[in-house]
């Protein structure tokens, strides 16, 4: 018995089949026996007999599927190709300032010692350290034998204390902090300086080595800091002269600068041979230093006898200053034809002990503010309301109202109190954008008797604000500009610090919607 769930009326067919096969016994049997056996597959009784799938319809959805994500993908990419790509700025407290850059010369108070033997120089103090008036700062080998020692050390010569290697660490250190790839000759200075430093140690391990040791023909004459007189100054070491020493402020004109280029340092060398006379190293016994430098005649007027901000470019460390101006006498000796800058500072002059020559800024008019980018400003042109005509202002939401004309179906006039936003009061003025009322409109006090057509507009610097998604114009002040960024003064604006506005105001509309 076939399942009842036959519908492709399988049964009947078979049994026609077999009734067939019944009249048709014969040779054909067996050839009808082996068709029906390749192309009826064997059913079990009862199984359910679903229909095949059809292949047209089937192509239709998988088409259509396609279609649909094909679509998808041109839409995805149609909108990015034109959305905007907005970028945004958080605004910050800043400051901003004029910069003058000049070049100026460095005076101290130098005081030159000079050895007072001959031989091998070693000195074991490194260059800008403070000495006092027990501390040994050169010794001359008269026979040789701290050169001799030197050469021959052994390598536990060569083993660094934790005080040496914190020294070593603290100029590399200094060095990578102020290192500027323009001025490569600063490498120079950084190598002769860790040499300084090395040469320091080994001397003083060699000389600690002969005075623990009995050396027939040892000759060694130890000088102490300023010749440990009596009442004499002690300050920072500094083993190089270069001629400016005895210069004085009042001595300065420009024709000091031209010789910039040809500046040269005269350093005395670890373990060089020196004669009785030679320089041996110099002492800065003061805090209290100079810079001194040429100046325009109108900015001579404005700086003096006022205090001066200065920033060096080696370290970018700023110093506060008091400034003094002179008539520098010109190179001829004749008359005065330049004004001479010379600011004074009280503090810091062991920075810069290696430094006669030296590039600056004066860092006037300093601009506290919002600290915002120039192409995040824009200009925005306003209509102006009088405030006798709008009423009922809201600081809290920034706007106003007026009263508008509108006329009935039946012809009937009527007044429709409308809300306004506000961008600036300035002298008894509502500055309103247009999108509600237009130039040329006629609006209405809140009396409905006194009127006034709009006939006035002025313009404002503002930024988009887009904290809520949107462009939101908002009015600002300028205090300050330079070639990037405008200071806005804090108490006129209405943005505030960690707002986020459009960084380029050239592709933002009023009130557009920003993706981001």
């Amino acid at each position: 018995m076939v399942s009842r769930f036959d519908f492709n009326n399988e049964g009947n067919n078979r049994r026609k089949g077999i009734n067939d096969g019944n009249k048709n016994k014969g040779k054909n049997q067996g050839t009808k026996s082996v068709k029906n056996k390749e192309n009826t597959p064997e059913k079990k009784k009862g199984t359910l007999i679903f229909p095949k799938k059809n292949d047209f319809s089937f192509r239709i959805i998988f088409y259509a599927v396609l279609v649909i994500v094909a679509l998808y993908l041109v839409f995805c990419v149609y909108k990015y190709v034109n959305s905007k790509n907005i970028s945004t700025y958080q605004v910050k407290e800043g400051a901003l300032s004029e910069q003058n850059s000049y070049t100026g010369i460095i005076l101290r108070e130098e005081n030159m010692y000079y050895a007072k033997s001959s031989g091998y120089y070693n000195f074991y103090l490194k260059e800008g350290e403070k000495a006092s008036h027990n501390d040994l700062v050169y010794t001359i080998d008269g026979s040789g034998k701290i050169k001799e020692m030197m050469t021959n050390q052994s390598e536990d010569a060569t083993t660094l204390s934790r005080d040496d290697l914190i020294e070593i660490k603290s100029e590399i250190v200094k060095f990578s902090k102020e290192y500027d790839k323009n001025d490569f000759s600063d490498v120079y200075d950084f190598k002769d300086e860790l040499d300084s430093i090395s040469l320091k140690m080994s001397n003083l391990y060699i000389l600690n080595k002969i005075s623990s040791m009995s050396l027939n023909g040892t000759n060694v004459n130890k000088y102490y800091c300023a010749d440990s007189a009596d009442g004499a100054k002690t300050g920072y070491v500094v083993y190089y002269y270069d001629e400016y020493e005895d210069l004085k402020p009042e001595d300065i004109n420009s024709s000091v600068f031209k010789n910039e280029k040809e500046y040269k340092r005269n350093m005395i060398v670890n373990n060089a041979i020196v004669a009785e006379g030679d320089f041996a190293y110099k002492l800065v016994t003061s805090n209290t230093w100079q810079l001194v430098f040429p100046i325009e005649e109108e900015k001579a007027k404005e700086y003096d006898g006022k205090d001066m901000k200065v920033k060096f470019l080696k370290n970018q460390e700023t110093l506060k200053g008091k400034v003094k101006i002179l008539d520098a006498i010109s190179p001829d000796k004749k008359a005065s034809a330049e004004k001479i800058c010379v600011v004074t500072f009280n503090t810091s002059v062991a920075d810069y002990l290696n430094n006669r020559f030296i590039d600056f800024e004066i860092c006037t008019n300093e601009n506290n503010g919002y600290k915002i980018p120039k192409s995040s400003v824009v200009e925005k042109e306003f209509l102006l309301i009088p405030d006798s005509i709008a009423f009922d202002f809201n600081d809290t939401t920034n706007t106003v109202c007026v009263k508008l004309d509108k006329y009935l179906e039946d012809g009937t006039k009527v007044f429709v109190t409308t809300e306004l936003n506000v961008y600036r009061i300035d002298e008894h003025e509502y500055y309103v954008d247009g999108s509600i009322v237009k130039h040329g409109n006629t609006v209405y006090a809140a009396d409905e008797s006194t009127s006034y057509t709009i006939n006035r507009t002025a313009t404002l610097l503002g930024v988009y604000k887009i904290n809520q998604g949107y462009a939101d114009f908002k009015n600002i002040k300028k205090l300050y500009e330079n070639e990037e960024y405008i200071i806005v003064d804090p108490a006129y604006t209405m943005i505030k610090p960690y707002d986020y506005i459009a960084l380029d105001a050239s592709k933002i509309k009023d009130n557009e919607y920003i993706y981001e």
